[in-house]
């Protein structure tokens, strides 16, 4: 990969813009993304020259299969209903990077060594509901299938903790990198409530992670990191309550080793690992799997009060093919098959009423325990266990630094 960059930097001739030459050297080492921020992109912990990127994505997963509470594969998005239901996803994303030096002149500690980076990441999101949950939703007049639209937006902050020191030498391409990353999810997606599915979370999120990217040998990339997501309390869960109201904390770790195949070719494995804490849902309104009411004239409603699912996982494994176009646009797919995981579900217990739709405490209404059914969580509960693919376009738009300094190249 050394003698990649350092011919990149022969090849490209931009007059004085020797900045601008080190940014479209640097982006050979770049990749594809995939969905959620535990996923593992390409180079994600290397230092690029100052200098702005644009990717592009898109997102296919059929989302026809799941793994459930028990780590079985099953082939349906929700096991406890009969029949088959499909949730399919298709997730446009643009992402803009900055990466660039701060308070150079000012030396102050820390900042002042290194690059840093900024990224926004916006989306556009189609959600459907399909199958036997598509009858259960066309069957009442007040559900809605989806709540498709413009998504949450990303905002991340990060600073390479080493390996950026000597960015101003293109004769210097650093062995090892390391990032410390910082990042806020702003629940700007569009969110029907009375949907199963969505484009936006409707809560909000923080989460950090740490990573560090070697060159084992010539031609190779190699990435592992780790981090950590906390989630504020979503006040309107999906779906009559049966998306969790306080989503668990997760955690997970990403693994990636890329190989150069020949000039402008590049090959990548990746390995992610996620565990999610249990997720709480505050008393649901109903369930697509409710039993029947004892007779005809009663009905039977869910119990209210606060349930917990065991928590979630998810186990992927991800291959990835991306080459250039021209100088500036790399383009690239990438595959991920998910090999192990759980989805959160929780017994359900409901209550009978006689006659149906008394109210609780009138004389004449009458309530006994009902059954208790095992319902599957939805949103974030779902594991998938079904393949996605996406197509990734990456654009380098040729800027050098940003920032006055000393001994910049004019």
């Amino acid at each position: 990969m050394r003698t990649l960059i350092h011919s990149a930097y022969a090849r490209v001739r931009f007059g004085r813009a020797r900045g601008a030459a080190a940014t479209l050297a640097a982006a050979l080492v770049l990749g594809t993304a995939t969905a959620r921020a535990e996923d593992a992109t390409l180079g994600r912990y290397l230092p690029l020259y100052p200098g702005l990127y644009l990717d592009l994505d898109y997102l296919q997963d059929a989302r026809d299969r799941v793994f459930d509470a028990d780590g079985r594969e099953r082939d349906t998005a929700l096991p406890t209903l009969d029949g088959s239901t499909r949730l399919p996803l298709r997730e446009a994303r643009a992402r803009l990077t900055w990466t660039f030096p701060l308070f150079e002149s000012q030396d102050l500690p820390f900042f002042s060594q290194r690059l840093h980076t900024a990224r926004l990441t916006l989306r556009y999101v189609r959600a459907d509901t399909r199958g036997r949950l598509a009858e259960v939703v066309d069957a009442n007049p007040l559900l809605a299938r989806d709540g498709s639209g413009v998504g949450d937006t990303t905002l991340e902050f990060g600073s390479f903790l080493w390996g950026s020191r000597h960015w101003r030498d293109e004769a210097s391409v650093p062995g090892n990198a390391g990032l410390l990353l910082i990042g806020l999810n702003v629940p700007t997606g569009v969110y029907e409530h009375e949907a199963p599915v969505n484009a936006g979370s409707n809560h909000w999120a923080f989460h950090a992670r740490l990573g560090t990217a070697l060159r084992p040998w010539r031609g190779a990339i190699l990435e592992a990191g780790a981090g950590h997501r906390l989630h504020l309390r979503n006040e309107e869960p999906q779906f009559g309550g049966l998306a969790p109201s306080d989503e668990g904390d997760d955690s997970w770790l990403d693994l990636s080793l890329n190989q150069r195949l020949w000039r402008g070719v590049h090959l990548s494995l990746s390995f992610t690992e996620r565990r999610g804490r249990a997720n709480r849902y505050d008393s649901p309104q109903f369930a697509p799997n409710a039993p029947p009411p004892p007779n005809a004239f009663s009905d039977t409603v869910p119990t209210p009060g606060i349930y917990h699912d065991d928590g979630t996982a998810l186990r992927t494994a991800g291959l990835s093919l991306s080459g250039f176009i021209g100088q500036r646009w790399l383009l690239g797919l990438s595959f991920v098959r998910p090999l192990a995981g759980a989805s959160g579900e929780f017994a359900l217990p409901f209550t009978n009423r006689q006659p149906a739709g008394c109210i609780e405490g009138a004389a004449t209404c009458t309530r006994s325990p009902g059954e208790t059914v095992i319902v599957d969580g939805l949103g974030p509960a779902r594991s998938y266990a079904s393949d996605r693919w996406m197509l990734s376009l990456r654009h380098n738009f040729g800027q050098g630094d940003a920032f006055s300094c000393t001994g910049c190249s004019r």
